[in-house]
This record gives structure tokens, sequence and C-alpha cells, in this order.
């Protein structure tokens, strides 16, 4: 859905940038409009901010259209930058009480929508289980299918086991003996502080709970969305057996005492980590406090302590490889589905590839001094060494022309394998049966229900419409669920005016543009911001040092431009419409053409490339039609972009 790149270097950036912004009153809040553009909400996007919370309405696969929630940094980086998108700002003035009633709306709304399409993921997730379980009591034994495999799944456990049906790969070495040698040192301190028997205690104590385990009893789906009850927590069927199978593999993974797989661990010989003995003393602090974590995850009653026991065992072979080598070693911590990039995707911007290794370098050098000068290192910042070092290593990739994966870092070792073989819930095929059609008929419902309430559609669901229809209910809020529909709009007319200075009438104002006017027409608007694309600034950098003719010229076109590099996400296009009104229908055409030269092409590249240029020559149509008739919509984006380019950039608190 969303491209998302390398977000903690993103947040961390940007974050500093806004210190430096003025801060949003706290009674008030932004109204925002994002240009049209391909891509995601390629017609305009709308969106609205509390805060340093953003929040906005987008359509899912699925049909329906669901809040989400982003920081102010990772959505201008996003939408302004990536996207190379314009945004327009009109802040909204209120009273303190009209403030909080909106902000509390969205955000109840948006946890609450969590709530209920993680339902909807568990009930697929219990179907998908039982259903093998089902075949697993027919067969005997059976292998996961590729749903199931996709579906369930163990995390953490793959960082000392292969997925199933595939060979071990842990060749005998000096660093795989001296892992196990430390998880046999572990264990002796384990049995000192709980005794002897403890693991076997723990480990019979977790076969016992997945043998009596039974499929969860659903709550009643309530048809009504909208009032103030919040959606119950349900711990599922396959989250209880999941915990107790990854438990059982960390005390498995103890008493074999496992070394870690070779994917998991991350290594360079380069100089440049060679550890410091500052950093050697903080590395030693923190590997007795990951010792201490291991230790006491053991005993926890957190459900999911086995996989804390997993990543605090994994993360202190990474130290002590780290202490016993003299160079720094780190746990792979991508997450399940990273997006990957090929040469042939990025080799024209090696460019800006090289700044984005260099920013991954100076990152990781600056937080490797902190923790000298400190000669401490907490979890917490190991964590944010760990997900920089990832992303510096996936993009020494480059060096070598192979490819890398863009995004994905997690604050924790998340890899996973598939459900392996192992004690199962002891439970009957009729009893199966009857679950899995109990389970049928709840997710059909609540699905069903699901749609009622956010079903997609371009004109009256939209992520305008979702927005204004969000601060109604907020505006109605003081008034309970009493009044009936014709009642409730009339309430909601008089309550805007009084609160906001005006009405916005989502069905006359769908589309984003035309909301944005509305807003600054219609709401108690104190100050109103176009912001430029990164482009956009850009441009306006170098016509301040350059001629302003030439360099209009020059960059009106993606063979001449400096600015832009192809990116093979864009559907092919040939001119930039975006500040050239009056040539926008000619270059409209050229575009057009471009798109049907490159759909033309498609037709005989598809056995090579799956239909990926008849695809894009497609889309390059559709996006050009409308410049035609002036409305601007090739913009390109900007995959590669480095965040510390941008700290000169104009964004408003």
């Amino acid at each position: 859905m969303l491209r998302l790149c390398f977000a903690i270097g993103v947040r961390a950036a940007l974050t500093a940038f806004f210190f430096l912004a003025p801060a949003v009153s706290a009674n008030s809040f932004n109204y925002l409009y994002v240009e049209a553009s391909e891509g995601n909400s390629s017609g305009g996007h709308t969106a609205i901010q509390f805060d340093d919370d953003i929040y906005h309405f987008q359509h899912l696969d699925s049909g329906l259209i669901r809040l989400f929630r982003r920081e102010k940094a990772d959505f201008h980086f996003h939408y302004r930058y990536l996207q190379n998108r314009p945004m327009h700002l009109s802040r909204v003035e209120v009273e303190e009480d009209t403030f909080e009633l909106l902000k509390n709306q969205f955000k109840w709304k948006f946890l609450a929508q969590e709530r209920q399409f993680k339902w909807l993921d568990d009930l697929h997730k219990d179907r998908t289980f039982i259903r093998y379980l089902l075949q697993k009591s027919k067969a005997g034994h059976t292998l996961l299918d590729a749903d199931a495999t996709s579906i369930l799944r163990l995390k953490g456990v793959g960082l000392f086991y292969p997925e199933p049906g595939r060979p071990l790969r842990q060749p005998a070495s000096e660093l795989t003996k001296r892992q196990s040698q430390s998880i046999q040192s572990l264990r002796k301190k384990v049995e000192q502080r709980y005794g002897a028997d403890f693991l076997h205690r723990r480990r019979a104590r977790a076969e016992a709970q997945i043998n009596t385990l039974a499929p969860s009893q659903w709550p009643v789906i309530d048809p009504d969305f909208t009032d103030d009850s919040f959606p119950a927590s349900v711990y599922s069927f396959t989250e209880r057996y999941t915990d107790c199978l990854t438990a059982l593999y960390a005390l498995k993974a103890i008493d074999e005492a496992r070394p870690l797989q070779p994917d998991a661990l991350l290594s360079t010989k380069r100089q440049a980590f060679r550890i410091s003995a500052a950093e050697r003393r903080a590395l030693k602090t923190l590997r007795r406090d990951l010792e201490t974590g291991f230790i006491e995850a053991l005993d926890s009653n957190r459900p999911d302590w086995g996989y804390a026991v997993l990543v605090n065992l994994a993360r202190y072979l990474a130290v002590e490889a780290s202490l016993l080598s003299g160079y720094w070693f780190f746990v792979d911590d991508f997450g399940e589905n990273p997006e990957w990039v090929k040469p042939d995707q990025y080799l024209r911007h090696k460019g800006q590839i090289r700044v984005l290794l260099n920013d991954a370098q100076v990152a990781l050098n600056r937080h490797r001094q902190l923790a000298a000068a400190r000669e401490r290192l907490t979890e917490t910042e190991w964590s944010q060494i760990e997900m920089i070092a990832n992303r510096y290593f996936e993009l020494l990739k480059s060096e070598q022309q192979r490819g890398f994966r863009m995004s994905g870092e997690n604050a924790l070792p998340s890899k996973s394998i598939a459900f392996p073989e192992g004690p199962t819930p002891n439970l009957t095929p009729e009893r199966l049966t009857t679950a899995l059609s109990a389970l049928d008929n709840v997710e059909r419902s609540l699905f069903q229900k699901l749609q009622q309430e956010y079903r997609y559609d371009l004109i009256t669901r939209n992520c305008v419409t979702e927005l204004f229809r969000t601060i109604h209910q907020a505006l109605l809020k003081p008034y309970g669920n009493s009044h009936n529909r014709l009642a409730s709009d009339t309430l909601a007319v008089k309550e805007s005016v009084k609160r906001l200075g005006g009405y916005v009438d989502s069905a006359y104002n769908f589309i984003p543009f035309v909301s944005y006017r509305s807003v600054r027409d219609q709401y108690r608007v104190t100050q109103s911001r176009d912001l430029d694309s990164y482009r956009g600034m850009a441009l306006k950098q170098i016509m301040s040092r350059q001629n302003r003719m030439l360099t209009a010229l020059k960059e009106s076109n993606i063979v001449s431009s400096r600015l832009y590099q192809y990116n093979p996400d864009d559907a092919l296009f040939v001119f930039f419409t975006d500040d050239n009104v009056f040539l926008r229908p000619l270059f409209g055409l050229f575009n057009t053409t471009a798109g049907i030269g490159q759909s033309l092409y498609g037709f005989f590249s598809w056995p090579w490339d799956s239909g990926k240029n008849l695809q894009s020559g497609a889309t390059g149509i559709l996006m050009s039609l409308p410049e035609l008739v002036f409305f601007n919509m090739r913009k390109g984006s900007y995959k590669y972009l480095s965040v510390n380019q941008l700290a000169n950039s104009d964004i408003p608190g």
C-alpha cells in the first residue's frame, strides 16, 4: 500500500526539524489537502491534524475505508517529498473544549477501528488454523499450504530455527560453538535462580496449555459501531496457540543450546566497525542487562514471554559475538515482507543511494559516540543502533550491485517461521468442524457490519466525507444518541456553525480540493498556507541562483531535468505539468502519447515482464488525460530521497 523509506531515520530527523517550526496553538487544528497525483489517493487527499498527530482515511483492497494515524513527520515526508505532492493547509481556530471533542473523537475512532479490523484478522487466522488442524486430524501429518504458511507463523523462532522443510544451515564454526557455550552458561544461571527442574516444569506447563486449548468464544458483534462502547479485546485461539508454541521453541533452543541462524546475524570486518575501549565497556553493561532480561522473561506471566526470551537471547549472543571478535554484530531486525529493490531499479539512482548510505553511517557513528561517551547502552538505545545498522548493512549491498531491502526495520527482531511440527490442541474432528462453522458465521457477520459502516464509495464515502462525518459525530457527542437522523443533522449544522464558524456539507464537498475551499470559506480559518512539494522547493532554489527561463525549460521534462531521475514506479511521462498551466494540454498530449507507446511495447514485453509495461502504460494514459483539460496529475516521485536533504524545508506545526 503506502511506501515507507526507512521509517526510523525519517522519524528521527524530521522530528528534529519540527522543533524549529512554530507550534500549533492548543486551540486550533489543521485541515490538509494533498494535490492529485499518480499512485495512492490519485484524485487528491485530505487529512486533519491535532498537535503532531495526523488522521486520514484510506481505501483498502477489501473495498473498505479505514482511518489511519501518522506522525506529522511521516505524513509530510511521504506525501510532499516521496510522492512529490504539494500540500495546502488551513488552520482552524476553536475553543479548547471543541478541540478536545474533535481530537478525542478521532483518536477513539482510530483505536476502535484498530480493534475491529484486528477482530477480522484474528477470525481469518482462527479459521485457517482450524482448517489446518482438521486436515492434520484426517491425514495424521500435513504441511501448511501457501496461504496458511503466510498467516500461521511463530514470531522470533526464525532467529534460531529454519523455515519448516528447509535444511539447517549452521556449519560448525568457532562462532556457533561459542554461542552454544554461552547458552549453556545462561541455562546454568537460570537453574541456579529457579531450580534445576525449572525449565522442565515450564515446558510441561506450555505443553499442557496447548493440549487443553479450545477455539475462542467470540463476543456477539455489536451492529452499532457508532456508540460509546469500545470493542472488546479477544485473545484468539490462534494467538494463544502461537504464544504457547513460541514458548516451547524458546525452551527448546535453550535445551539444545542452539546457535543463531546464519542469516540472523549481521557483521562486517571493516575497520570502521571495530569496537573501541569505551564501546566495549558499554557493551558489557548491555550484556549484563540482556542476561537479566532473559532470566526474568523465562519466569514472566506475560502471554508472549517466549518471544521476549528469544529476542533477549538473540541480542545477548550478538553482543557476546561483538565483544569476542572486536567488531560489531547485530541481529537482523527486518520484518516479514520488506520492500526489495533490484539493481535495475536503483542503478540510475546510485548517487542518491550513496547519500542514503552516508546518512545511515553518520547516524550510526553518532549513536556509537554517545554510547562511548556514557559508557552505557540501554536496550532502547540498542534498538535504535540495531535499526540504523540494519539499514546501513542493506545499503552496503548496493556497492556490489545486489538487491537489498529498502524498508521494513523493526524496533524488535521478528524473524518468523511457519508453524512447524509440534504438539497441537486435543480436539476431535467433530468439535473442529463445529467451531469452523461457527467462525464462518461470525466472520461473515463481522465483514457485513464492517461493509455497512466502512464501505468505500467514490462519492458518498471517501477520504473527505468520512473526515466530516467524524467531525459531526464529535460535535454531537455531548448530546448522546437520542436524536433521530433529521434532528441530528440539524443539530450538527447548528453546532458546527457555533463551534467552527460554519458548516461544510460533505454531500456537496466530496472532492478534496472543493472541500478545502469550503473549509476556508466556512470555518474560522486564521491562516492558510500553500506548501511546496520537494521538486517545487528544489526548483525555486535553483531559479534563485540561475536564469529562470533556462531553468524552467531544462526542468520541464524528464530528459534534461537534473532534479528528477525516472523512477520505474512512475508510469512513463515526458513533461511535468504542475508548473506549466497554459502549456498543460500540450504537455498532456505528449504524456498521453508516451503512455500509448509504453502500452504498445507492453504487448510485446508481456512474456518476460508479466504485463508490467502494459499496466504502467495504461496508468500513464489514464493519468495524462486530465491534463488535456488543464488538470495536473504527472508529478513524478522520489523513491530514494534522503530525509537529511530536507533540513531547510518549510514544515509548519
